[in-house]
């Protein structure tokens, strides 16, 4: 939009003086404020001046500027200083009149701005408090013809701002504290002014039977509003309301109605601009309240029987907004291309049909009077889109522009089991993005093979008009099964404490547990007892990644792997063993979009009985088959393998180990977040695993090789690895050779 940054500054000055003529002695004065306009111009403009200057649209004649005190709540905020500016020096400078004395130091204060004002000066003054502020409202009849120059009809447009400090504006708007001390030093305040107004353009261009002509006798070309929304509140309060002031005007051919012409210097069509205060109204009374452009365009008419037939008055009505409201400072242009005959009687004028309609904010570029080249905008509805496989998605962006656009792609990657970013190529997979040739406004499609190696795809669309605008929209690409991964930092138990110590991690010594190994089954309870050692040992130990390689590590087998330790504590310092390196770190999330002939995806079943003090994963026949659609795979740090724990030789023995393992296992990620809702998976969800890992000698893109045992525990009993580290047979695997690997669900809520 366009912004007036208009600079308060408040100085300590020696000495109070005026110049001559109305301008200000910018030398420095005792005690004053002085206001600084840039970005526009601060005049006196006479109706007689030329209104053709490209100024127009953003000229200003005179300020109001209030400044209230923040003291009392909500909207009662107090008037303490108003006065209106109509005069600025050579450099924009000019001198407020406030007291410096009654503003208080530390102090915040309201300052609003409003420019042009049909008000007289005292109703500012007069105003009290920031509600009233908020309630003043302005009636500009005949809106539409704003800066014309012809009679009653406004010369400048209403704008209004707010002060703010620093160089950005924030999101809200919010007092200021002017006098920071004692010693005042200059304080520089920031206004944007946004017009009360929102502008329409509408371009109607002649269909292939159709040939817009001036010339045919007895013929006028012109238009008037219906439904104009004339009035405003001065000061926005964030609101779109239904305007209570509609008029509908007279018919007019304004500077605002101009010819299209082609190369060949034939008409093609008509543009009109108008002018619109904000308005809302209910779809199903538009007839009645709607705000329509009625236009009379001679033209010449050929019909089916190749007979041009002239059309002296042709009258069209052509909605202006599509979604029923105009907001402050936007600009809508509404396009159509006209190939039917309109009505001969302007109170039953045709409807235009097809309508393209383009929203966006009252830019600078936008601000031409004489519009010869035109607004130069370019809008895309998203910066970021989601494809969920889906190769083609030809309805979800969207775009206008000034000017055709040409789309490209570039950044084109996914993410590797390591973390590592991966490149790839477009047109390996048919990237791209497209759009009908030479279009304005439409639909962009995009184009991408859904990815088979089970990664997120991401690739980034380039949008690029013919003036050098540009929009870029991220996209990422979903096949049915994809896995990302989070690095692991270390691991630890929930009952590796006694007492009420919390548990010993590598923050904490607490018992100085770390590791835990078998003591006795109870047959009668079906439960183990544990011994808990504070060094390495048992059937599992806690761990941590002592350091995680870089992704252009000189030793390719490193890059994006891990140094993994156990950890003890030796009194109050961490001491560590070796444990693998380089070790896989990484929880592999797993995410399922439907469910095939060998699963269903759902949320698998829970229960607790008498045995356990915690919820497992229920081990009935029926939940075997249930896969949740979001899971986690606790990394290495968890890992526990058969080889330690060789006394627990049954299956009750067995299962009864791995629950509790999963109930009490917690493993902290890279960033902080910590996991400690693990459970058995069930057995489909271990075969999606083995699937997606294939073999040792297999290099997957989403996920490491992580189970290699012949067999791992289900929650109802052990699972065959057909992917095997040693490549057995399920006939002949040892089924003393089975392992734990514990997963969650993996839900915000």
């Amino acid at each position: 939009m366009k912004r007036y940054i208009i600079h308060i500054m408040i100085i300590l000055l020696a000495s109070l003086g005026v110049a001559c003529h109305g301008e200000i002695d910018v030398t420095p004065q005792k005690q004053a404020i002085v206001l600084n306009v840039s970005g526009g111009t601060l005049r006196v403009i006479s109706r007689a001046e030329d209104m053709a200057d490209t100024d127009a649209e953003s000229a200003v004649t005179h300020l109001d500027v209030m400044i209230f005190n923040d003291a009392a709540a909500d909207e009662n905020k107090t008037l303490m200083h108003s006065e209106r500016i109509t005069t600025a020096g050579p450099d924009g400078r000019v001198k407020l009149n406030v007291n410096l004395d009654q503003i208080q130091i530390g102090a915040k204060y309201w300052v609003y701005v409003v420019a042009n004002s049909a008000a007289e000066a005292t109703t500012f003054s007069q105003i009290g408090n920031v509600k009233a502020l908020l309630a003043l409202r302005q009636q500009d009849h005949n809106l539409h013809l704003t800066a014309t120059g012809l009679q009653n009809v406004s010369s400048h447009f209403l704008m209004d701002g707010v002060g703010y400090m620093g160089n950005s504006e924030p999101a809200y708007a919010g007092p200021v504290v002017i006098a920071q001390s004692k010693i005042i030093d200059v304080v520089e305040l920031n206004v944007k002014l946004r017009r009360a107004a929102s502008k329409i353009v509408v371009k109607l261009l002649s269909g292939e039977d159709m040939q817009f002509d001036a010339t045919i006798a007895n013929s006028t070309h012109g238009y008037y509003v219906r439904n104009l929304p004339y009035s405003t509140r001065v000061v926005n309060d964030g609101n779109i309301r239904e305007c209570v002031d509609l008029e509908t005007t007279h018919e007019t051919t304004s500077p605002y109605s101009k010819w299209l012409y082609d190369d060949n210097n034939k008409v093609i069509g008509l543009e009109i601009t108008a002018y619109v205060y904000s308005h809302k109204w209910e779809t199903n009374n538009s007839f009645e309240t709607a705000t329509n452009l009625l236009v009379d365009i001679p033209a010449r008419y050929t019909n089916d029987q190749d007979q041009v037939v002239e059309l002296p008055n042709n009258y069209y009505q052509v909605p202006l907004s599509q979604r029923f409201e105009f907001e402050r400072n936007h600009y809508y242009e509404v396009v159509a291309t006209v190939s039917a005959p309109g009505a001969e009687d302007v109170s039953e004028p045709i409807i235009v049909q097809d309508l393209k309609y383009s929203t966006l904010p009252w830019t600078e570029r936008t601000i031409n009077i004489g519009n010869v080249d035109g607004p130069q905008y370019l809008k895309v509805n998203l910066d970021e889109l989601k494809l969920y496989n889906t190769a083609i998605d030809a309805t979800s962006l969207q775009f206008s522009s000034s000017s055709p656009v040409t789309i490209t792609v570039s950044d084109c990657y996914y993410i590797d089991k390591f973390g590592i970013k991966q490149t790839i190529r477009a047109n390996t997979y048919n990237i791209s993005g497209s759009t009908q040739r030479g279009a304005l406004s439409g639909n962009i499609t995009v184009n991408s093979d859904v990815p088979t190696n089970n990664t997120i795809r991401y690739f980034t669309l380039n949008i690029e008009n013919e003036t050098g605008q540009t929009e870029t929209v991220v996209v990422e690409q979903y096949p049915l099964v994809y896995v990302v991964n989070v690095l692991g930092h270390y691991s630890y138990r929930d009952d590796f404490k006694t007492g009420s110590n919390a548990p010993t991690t590598i923050n904490n010594v607490g018992s100085s547990i770390v590791s835990v190994s078998l003591d006795s089954w109870n047959a009668s309870t079906g439960r183990w007892s544990y011994n808990y050692s504070t060094r390495q040992g048992g059937f599992w130990s806690s761990k941590v990644v002592r350091e995680t390689y870089a992704a252009n590590h000189s030793n390719a087998s490193y890059r994006g792997r891990s140094d993994i330790d156990y950890y003890y504590w030796r009194g109050r310092t961490l001491a560590y063993y070796s444990a693998q390196d380089p070790g896989n770190a990484r929880m592999y999330h797993v995410r399922i979009t439907a469910s095939s002939g060998t699963y269903k995806v759902g949320l698998p079943r829970m229960t607790k009985d008498d045995k356990f003090e915690f919820e497992y994963t229920d081990p009935g026949d029926d939940n075997a088959d249930i896969v949740s659609p979001s899971f986690m795979i606790a990394s290495r740090l968890g890992f526990v393998s058969s080889s330690n724990y060789s006394r627990a030789s049954t299956k009750e023995q067995r299962l009864s180990l791995s629950r509790d393992h999963c109930a009490m296992y917690v493993e902290v990620a890279n960033n902080g977040t910590i996991y400690d809702d693990w459970r058995l998976p069930t057995a489909a969800e271990l075969r999606i695993i083995m699937d997606l890992q294939g073999t040792s000698s297999q290099s997957a893109d989403a996920i490491d090789y992580l189970l290699n045992a012949d067999f791992y525990y289900s929650a109802a009993g052990p699972v065959y690895n057909k992917g095997n580290d040693g490549g057995v047979s399920e006939g002949k695997a040892d089924d003393d050779s089975w392992a734990i690997r514990c997963i969650r669900n993996a839900y915000d809520n």
